[in-house]
């Protein structure tokens, strides 16, 4: 002690010393660490003078501590979590200090529980990704090598001249299609959303929608139904009673909503659930059905042969709604049209039988009908039957109903049957087929997870099935919820037009039409040829093609990442032609659309996706397509692994630090305003700031070039030299005014109420008060209900007897196209699932974590620690103790792509030959920097390449090919843990840059 005090050390100069130290080290990380604890002023840290009473007791300690300066309403808006949840920020001396659930939400109607309480452990820890040492808080620029992690702190001011500079130099060489951004997974529907997605249409670039390629695309659904995001509200699962979680794991998922499971169980529901492995919901379940992964619709098709054969089909309704009275023809499997039966024919007017005539009739409702409406007042269509028809050449051939044809291919699925290919046992089936059969509001929950295998739509064609066959889609307390959106009108409207609000909107509306489409259009509505939904969803589907350029993730993917040989070989004898040859007819007939023209993408932009966390094959990609990119900019709040690999990095406010709306989830339907609970920290910025800066840079480097308008997207030009006039809505809006955007975007929506911001800020939601306008995205099909009582989808079907979205006009099991007759998939039916990544003994299968959504509380110590702490796979412990591998060891995952490190946790709860993991873990925390990702193919189904009829078409939220990951094999053998990589024996795709990384 004597010694420190000669050197002149104290305690005092010690932690002023320490703390500008540390201070100093994280700035030059760009990060701000422990920001609760550190002081305001870090060039002075030597505390003030004391302005608050001394602390008497621990009670004082205790009363301080639960003292706050303000109260802001906010939510986690950018999070992609299904649930939407009202939190209560708490502010003291500029810091969010803790953030509690807010009970607000009411009943929709009596005897119906309440959404209280609203949210789960990550929302109540988001503070610790606000404030934790991956937040990055200054612009930064790459020094060293891409992923080598050399960076130097630089101004806004030459960040935004650089990449401007760099993105118009793009641009002229390469067109303004070779800028490239997914659309997610991680966005909101307020203004900061809205700049990332505006840039991206007003300078021209390529929308590259990722649904598919994440597999959260429900294509089954697509397939049967016309839309892919399809449900209503989670209050309604209370009113089921056979509530059946079929591919999905509420209990880890949806937290604030699952508690309507449990409620209904004691309202006398029975609750099922159908999972190979025994999850957190199974848990809770009256009925827990193992069966083999990947044979769902081996189960399915046995369940609809027993409600069939046991009588319990609702003939009426499915005479009503669905294709199965519609007549096939069975020389060549298509569905008899009017052109077969006479000359100058409609081909798209479909054919029933008439038993009064005993001749072909046309369907009402289907593509080619005079009517939008399902009424059959004339006659009774059977959904059993073969007969004799004569074509216009005089010939005669024999059709069927698709009921025939369907009933016939249920009869192999008996219970025995099924038994060999699920793995489960007869009695288990039988119950299962029985309790469905005897439903009268049977519910099948099957969310964005039941997506993730080649032939997952087969899966969810076969669940909608045994609905249909129930009458129970479109019927209050029953059906299908698969995850929809209400439509949050001025959020599409404030992404499009040059102007804000309603005369944004009316300018969106006008240019999707010309004067004579809209006369037509009027006729249509006015004689009920057409209803107002499809009317509605047409006039998108055009206004996209006029005006974006589009394309998808997969489909970029398969073109430029250097995976398209891996693929081909993967796919190779499931389907009857190669993957290239479908893409090569798709392409031809304009069913597919690539982008960029010229060739790869040269700009990449993302901020809310983490491309290189979550793309499959990973190391082909940095192989092969991150060293084309000229540029690469992450605008994020925190480092990730995508960001390791940019060329800059720009900070981005926090989800408690800008103003913005949670995206409308039906399951909640609540307006949910996230406001700024405190200023960005450091130096970042909001999104609406950031591109507002860029597109003003552009369009002075673009007058000061003199350059002509790009003609690379859309059927408009692209003039940079008004980039900027057109972002900022004409000069409407300022760099600053985030909250104005997203005031603009709640005035220009109906379904609001005219809620105001003022208001919002103060009660932080605001209920629905309809489910707004129908799109694609937004697929909830009922226009009666008013924001009171449970949201019931597809009630404009069943009630008002308008025509569904599709071919048949009705749910529709039979796919009328070449491609999936010829592949033996027009019906649903059971595939097993390919091996992909080779003939290995384990299949690899991810599930969505409980303890982050995606990689956002990835590293937050707090959630670290009610986990291993780091990525484990989890077996069961008879497969470990055969491959002699106690808990906790290290273990080697292989197959043909490489290998990888990872912890082993025993669990009971995985079935046997399974390889289970929660996903989203960043690669820079597994050994080498190689996560799952560099074992998973992303296996592509090239059914999806199709196009053509009705619901089959490429569109943003609609079909498109996709990658699908649970199909993955791997053979597991027990490691000593990591060391230097050992690459002679991989391929040399298996690093980044070839270099070996010590651990």
């Amino acid at each position: 002690m004597s010694r420190t005090r000669k050197r002149g050390f104290s305690r005092r100069r010690f932690l002023k010393w320490t703390s500008a130290a540390v201070a100093a080290g994280a700035a030059s990380a760009g990060g701000i660490v422990l920001f609760h604890f550190r002081p305001h002023d870090v060039t002075n840290p030597d505390p003030s003078p004391r302005t608050t009473p001394r602390l008497g007791s621990w009670e004082d300690l205790y009363r301080q501590r639960w003292t706050w300066d303000d109260v802001k309403k906010g939510s986690h808006g950018w999070a992609n979590c299904r649930s939407a949840c009202e939190w209560d920020l708490y502010i003291k001396n500029g810091v969010v200090v803790r953030e509690e659930q807010s009970a607000t939400y009411t009943q929709s109607e009596a005897a119906v529980p309440d959404f209280n309480p609203r949210g789960c452990q990550k929302g109540a820890c988001y503070t610790e990704v606000m404030y934790g040492p991956s937040r990055v808080t200054t612009p930064m620029k790459r020094v060293g090598e891409r992923g080598e992690g050399k960076w130097k702190q630089i101004s806004w001011e030459q960040a935004i001249a650089e990449i401007a500079e760099t993105i118009v130099d793009v641009a002229q060489q390469y067109g303004t299609d070779s800028i490239y951004q997914d659309l997610g997974p991680n966005y909101d529907s307020g203004a900061t959303t809205v700049g990332r997605f505006r840039f991206q249409m007003k300078a021209g670039g390529v929308f590259a929608d990722n649904w598919a390629s994440i597999g959260d695309l429900n294509l089954g659904a697509l397939l049967t139904l016309g839309a892919a995001h399809v449900g209503g509200s989670s209050d309604e699962w209370f009113l089921s009673d056979f509530l059946v979680i079929w591919m999905m794991n509420p209990s880890v998922t949806q937290m604030p909503d699952a508690h309507f499971l449990y409620e209904a169980r004691y309202n006398g529901a029975e609750l099922v659930v159908i999972d190979p492995q025994y999850s957190a919901t199974a848990v809770h379940a009256d009925q827990w059905l193992p069966l083999r992964t990947g044979t769902d619709a081996a189960l399915g098709l046995c369940a609809a042969r027993h409600i069939w054969d046991s009588g319990a089909i609702d003939i009426d309704y499915v005479r009503e709604q669905t294709d199965l009275p519609f007549l096939v023809r069975l020389d060549n499997g298509r569905f008899l049209r009017e052109s077969d039966l006479v000359h100058e024919g409609n081909e798209e007017l479909l054919q029933m039988y008439n038993p009064k005539t005993k001749l072909p009739a046309s369907a009402p409702g289907c593509e080619g009908s005079e009517t939008a409406k399902l009424l059959l007042e004339e006659f009774e269509p059977p959904i059993e039957g073969t007969f004799s028809v004569t074509l216009k050449d005089e010939t005669s051939v024999k059709v069927a109903t698709v009921g025939t044809i369907l009933r016939e291919q249920l009869q192999l699925w008996t219970v025995e049957a099924t038994a060999k290919v699920t793995g489960l046992a007869p009695e288990v089936i039988e119950r299962f087929a029985e309790g469905f059969a005897k439903a009268e509001r049977p519910m099948v929950l099957s969310s964005w997870g039941s997506n993730r295998f080649v032939h997952s739509d087969l899966m969810n064609r076969v669940k909608l099935l045994c609905l249909s066959l129930k009458g129970a889609l479109g019927k209050r307390g029953a059906g299908y919820q698969a995850t929809a959106f209400v439509d949050l009108q001025g959020f599409p409207t404030s992404i499009e037009t040059d102007r804000a609000g309603l005369r944004g909107r009316l300018q969106m509306m006008a240019g999707m039409m010309s004067p004579s489409e809209l006369i037509g259009v009027i006729a249509d509505g006015v004689k009920e040829r057409r209803s107002e939904i499809d009317i509605t969803m047409d006039l998108v589907a055009k206004g996209e093609k006029k005006v974006v350029c589009t394309t998808t993730v997969a489909t970029m993917n398969y073109h430029y990442q250097g995976i398209k040989d891996d693929l081909n070989r993967e796919m190779k004898d499931h389907f009857p032609r190669s993957l290239e040859d479908y893409w090569e007819e798709a392409k031809e007939k304009g069913w597919q659309k690539l982008h960029p023209k010229s060739g790869p993408p040269r700009v990449y932009m993302t901020g809310g996706s983490n491309l290189l966390r979550r793309t499959n094959n990973t190391q082909a990609m940095l192989d092969h397509m991150w060293p084309e990119l000229k540029l690469v900019v992450a605008l994020d709040k925190r480092m990730n692994f995508t960001g390791m690999h940019a060329d800059y990095f720009l900070p981005a406010a926090g989800w408690y630090e800008k103003p913005g709306i949670k995206y409308p989830m039906a399951y909640a339907p609540y307006l949910h305003y996230c406001d700024a609970a405190v200023p960005p920290l450091g130096q970042s910025k909001d999104e609406w700031e950031v591109y507002w800066l860029l597109t003003a840079e552009m369009q002075r480097i673009a007058k000061e070039r003199n350059l002509a308008p790009f003609h690379d997207c859309g059927e408009a030009a692209t003039d940079y030299k008004e980039l900027n006039d057109v972002y900022s809505f004409r000069g409407q809006f300022g760099p600053k005014d985030a909250e104005q955007v997203t005031g603009s975007i709640i005035d220009a929506s109906p379904i609001a109420g005219g809620v105001t911001i003022a208001e919002l800020k103060k009660k932080g939601i605001q209920p629905y008060n309809s489910a707004g306008e129908t799109i694609a995205p937004t697929a909830i099909f009922n226009t009666d209900w008013d924001g009171k009582g449970v949201l019931s989808p597809f009630t404009y079907f069943t009630e008002h007897k308008w025509r569904w979205p599709t071919q048949t006009g009705r749910q529709q099991y039979y796919i009328d196209h070449p491609w999936f007759i010829e592949a033996r998939e027009a019906l649903p039916t059971h595939r097993e699932s390919p091996k992909g990544g080779g003939d290995h003994p384990f299949q690899l299968i991810s599930c969505h974590s409980r303890w982050s959504v995606h990689s956002t509380w990835r590293d937050v110590t707090l959630l670290l620690r009610l986990q291993r702490g780091e990525p484990v796979v989890y077996l069961n412990p008879k497969d470990a103790q055969r491959l002699a591998i106690a808990d906790g060891d290290w273990a080697e995952l292989r197959n043909d792509y490489g290998k990888i490190l990872m912890l082993v946790k025993h669990s009971t709860m995985v079935r046997p030959g399974v390889a289970y993991y929660f996903h989203a873990w960043e690669p820079h925390q597994f050994p080498d920097h190689k996560s799952y990702k560099w074992l998973t193919p992303g296996l592509s189904n090239p059914l999806h390449f199709t196009g053509g009829e009705r619901q089959l078409n490429m569109s943003i939220n609609f079909l498109q090919p996709g990658t699908f990951v649970q199909d993955t094999r791997v053979s597991i053998r027990r490691s000593d843990g990591p060391s230097y990589a050992e690459q002679d024996d991989l391929p040399a795709s298996n690093t980044a840059q070839g270099e070996k990384v010590p651990v």
